[in-house]
């Protein structure tokens, strides 16, 4: 028998490296405001290829605020 490390999220997912669990939660908590964004005219990108990838932009940055302390 081995034992592992795991994460578990506030949503009950397991996930092996803490950075998956961060990225998910942080998708978690702010998944609401992030699609107001991308739905609004502020937000140049309309596509649902470029949506996607400024999702992924947009979460990465506050995932970048939250472990430098901005």
């Amino acid at each position: 028998m081995k034992t592992i490390q795991a994460f578990i999220t506030e949503d009950g997912r397991l996930f092996q490296f803490e950075k998956e669990a961060q990225r998910h939660e942080v998708e978690l908590y702010k998944h609401a405001i992030i699609d107001e964004f991308l739905s609004s005219p502020e937000n140049p990108y309309t596509s649902i290829p470029q949506k996607g990838i400024s999702r992924q932009s947009i979460i990465s940055w506050e995932l970048w605020k939250k472990n430098n302390d901005k």
